[in-house]
């Protein structure tokens, strides 16, 4: 049964049961941030469907076991670790709201809230709306964002291609062991003793033995396929078709005749059980499968054969590393993870807030893809995610593998000014223009991208040749979809888009062409009419527009901002644990990240908080003292003069003698028993002496600043009532020690 969070505060909770110093501590802490800024935006009604309405136990607040799951990721904990936090950290139970005495979950709530956190994109829902909120709470600017990725791996074991082969067969058996033990008892027993009982042996090999083992390990892989083909109850396990997929990418059937050295003879299975090769002949052998699609769970059932004659043997060739697919199989145990120019595992896209009046910047936007996957298609994705979310920006700077003419198009389409470089921005940009005289040619009316109109002729030589123009040299709107004037000033009488919306023809007339001092290097063709006309593509001066502005000083400038996104990638991996996850699989992986995505803004936001509440208590750059501080520990803080620093010079701290006199009075009270109950400090009158000069080597002395004060009145009166404070405890302390043996003096025991 769904059950929101009772608002009501109990008065059993920590805060209310610590003395006054330690409770304000603890309100100035992050805890009072997470409690105040982050709590009250988990929308618990997400997860309502997820719930009977009436019936069943009341299910564990959604709120709390949110809260915990982003402290865990905010400490990068383990499930017990964060539990143990819960049930004896004070700050954490204050941050959550929890009394001590019900301060427990268990870790299978933890597991089951994960799974709903999955189902439905609540993960998704619950960041954008707790970012969403915590950039309206504290007035933070979305307008300019920053796009990087950075590459996180799984909880797998990057493994060579032997080991993956060694692996995948291990993973299989280990399988078949656990769920279908008859199934295989029917192998032969060197199955068991190579990748099981000697577990990752066969696949610690050198290098110059790797080949001949992966050889026979091909071997085995092939014919455990080819005996289990036909078995309906091995054909859907997971190992299984792990199994067969491996095959299809390392591996190939070939014919005899055309096998190259890679190739190996492989008898068929039964006649293969009757040879009985022990493993140092199977070393100098290898198989391979028929090709299997990733959605094949069968192969083809091997054929009987009462010896292995050449004709039954099929040659099997392992793929060269050239062959193989960068999104094929790297662990049987995540295999969805892939290889890349990174290394294997995945690729995190990170957006986040870069404006220079924001307190603090927010990651605004996750995903995950592939390892082998290119950045470039990730800009859009990213820019639609954030824009449904309400956290769409009018400004992206990424880097140059983000770069390119058709995503600077499609951002602008979208209203996303892309500051992007594109690739190879030394290189001269190409001209999209004729660098031959343009011979008469004829374009249709009704051409398929739009073209119409008579004859074409090259525009007339002229003796004086000017610089050939370019695409950068005309000027465009801001989606690249028209020319809004050509470098001599003139405007387009006309202009078409083709149906793909990718290719504009422009045409200029020919009056205003006619004494133009570029047509010499116009990259327009010139009519017959004389009416010019230019055929461009958007992409194409997208790119060029963008090679030119690139090298100016106003982009470089405002490209710097960039760079500080690497931080936030290095405060994930390195604080929040997203270089190594402890999960495997695509679903868990991107769950992972938006949580550890969402802890970096839970935290940042409640440190903000708590450096605002903070200062507001004058106590921002305070030092924390003990809890207690001695009585001659404050006098001695009171009678010390804080140095004021001067442009020229600054007031020194008086000798202890000196000091000594700042202190004029602390009246002291005692109680019944002779204890001090209570005291009160009577701040020192105001200086009249000007402050000395401390004049550095080289510097001018500079006349004394007469209306500095030796120590501001509010710091010294927070003294006083520190002090009042501590001689307060400790004689309810004493006073408490002593009453029994007091009474019992007084009734004579």
């Amino acid at each position: 049964m769904f059950r929101k969070t009772s608002a009501q505060t109990s008065l059993l909770e920590n805060q209310f049961l610590l003395p006054k110093v330690k409770r304000a501590r603890l309100e100035r802490s992050w805890a009072r941030g997470f409690r105040d800024r982050v709590l009250p935006l988990i929308d618990e009604e997400l997860f309502r469907a997820s719930f009977h309405k009436s019936q069943g136990r009341p299910n564990k607040s959604i709120r709390l076991l949110v809260g915990l799951h982003l402290i865990k990721e905010m400490r990068d904990y383990t499930d017990t670790e964060v539990i143990d936090a819960f049930e004896f950290n004070l700050q954490v139970q204050y941050a959550l709201g929890e009394e001590a005495r019900t301060a427990h979950v268990c870790q299978k709530t933890l597991h089951n809230h994960r799974k709903l956190l999955m189902e439905e994109e609540r993960a998704q829902a619950m960041f954008e709306r707790i970012t969403k909120g915590l950039a309206e709470v504290d007035g933070l600017s979305l307008g300019r964002q920053r796009l990087d990725s950075t590459h996180v791996m799984s909880n797998m074991a990057v493994l060579t291609r032997l080991g993956l082969f060694v692996e995948t067969i291990t993973s299989f058996l280990a399988a078949l062991r656990r769920e279908l033990p008859a199934k295989l008892g029917q192998l032969e027993a060197r199955y068991v003793k190579r990748y099981l009982e000697r577990e990752g042996y066969f696949s610690d090999a050198k290098r110059g033995e790797a080949r001949r083992r992966l050889r026979a390990v091909a071997s085995d892989l092939y014919r455990l396929l080819t005996a289990f083909g036909q078995d309906e109850e091995v054909l859907v396990l997971a190992s299984y078709r792990t199994l067969a997929r491996l095959f299809e990418e390392q591996c190939e059937l070939v014919e005899s005749a055309s096998a190259g050295s890679q190739a190996i003879a492989v008898p068929k299975p039964d006649a293969r059980e009757q040879a009985g090769a022990d493993d140092d002949e199977e070393a100098g052998l290898g198989a391979d499968d028929a090709p299997i699609s990733a959605e094949t769970t069968a192969l083809a059932p091997p054929r009987p054969s009462a010896g292995a004659r050449p004709e039954d043997e099929e040659q099997v060739r392992l793929r060269q590393g050239q062959e193989i697919a960068t999104s094929s199989l790297q662990s049987p145990h995540d295999p969805d993870a892939t290889y890349g120019r990174k290394g294997k595992g995945y690729e995190a896209q990170i957006a986040e807030t870069c404006g220079a009046e924001n307190p603090y910047q927010l990651i605004t936007g996750v995903a995950l893809n592939g390892a082998n996957e290119s950045d470039q298609g990730a800009v859009l994705g990213m820019v639609d995610q954030l824009d449904k979310a309400g956290l769409g920006p009018t400004e992206l700077t990424a880097d140059t593998a983000y770069g390119s003419g058709e995503n600077i198009v499609a951002c602008a389409e979208r209203g996303v000014d892309l500051q992007a470089p594109v690739q190879d921005p030394d290189a001269p940009s190409k001209k999209d223009r004729m660098s031959e005289p343009v011979q008469p040619t004829v374009l249709c009316e009704g051409d398929d991208e739009g073209a119409s109109d008579a004859a074409v002729v090259a525009p007339p030589s002229s003796p004086e040749q000017s610089e050939p123009l370019g695409l950068e040299d005309f000027e465009y709107n801001e989606t690249y979809g028209e020319v809004l004037r050509c470098p001599a000033g003139q405007v387009p009488i006309e202009q078409i888009t083709d149906k793909k919306g990718k290719t504009v023809w422009t045409r200029f007339s020919a009056e205003s062409c006619a004494s133009c001092p570029f047509a010499a290097g116009c990259p327009t063709h010139r009519r017959e009419d004389g009416v010019r006309t230019f055929r461009w593509r958007r992409a194409k001066a997208a790119t060029a527009c963008r090679q030119r502005e690139q090298q100016g000083a106003d982009f470089k400038e405002r490209y710097k901002i960039r760079s500080g996104i690497e931080a936030t990638n290095a405060e994930l991996k390195g604080r929040h644990g997203a270089r190594r996850l402890r999960v495997r699989g695509q679903k868990r992986v991107d769950l992972a990240m938006r949580m550890k995505a969402l802890a970096v803004n839970a935290k940042r936001a409640s440190e903000h908080r708590a450096a605002c509440l903070r200062a507001s208590d004058g106590q921002a750059e305070e030092v924390e003292q003990p809890l207690e501080a001695s009585r001659t520990e404050a006098v001695t803080e009171l009678g010390a003069a804080t140095p004021v620093v001067q442009a020229e010079h600054r007031e020194p701290a008086p000798p202890r003698a000196e000091a000594d006199a700042h202190v004029t009075a602390v009246q002291v009270s005692t109680s019944p028993l002779g204890l001090v109950s209570d005291a009160h400090v009577t701040p020192p009158p105001a200086s009249t002496s000007p402050p000395q000069q401390v004049i550095e080597r080289g510097t001018p002395p500079a006349p004394p600043n007469t209306a500095t004060h030796p120590r501001p009145p509010g710091m010294l009166r927070a003294l006083g009532r520190r002090l009042t404070r501590a001689f307060e405890q400790r004689a309810k302390q004493v006073d408490m020690l002593l009453a029994p043996l007091l009474q019992g003096v007084s009734t004579g025991t």
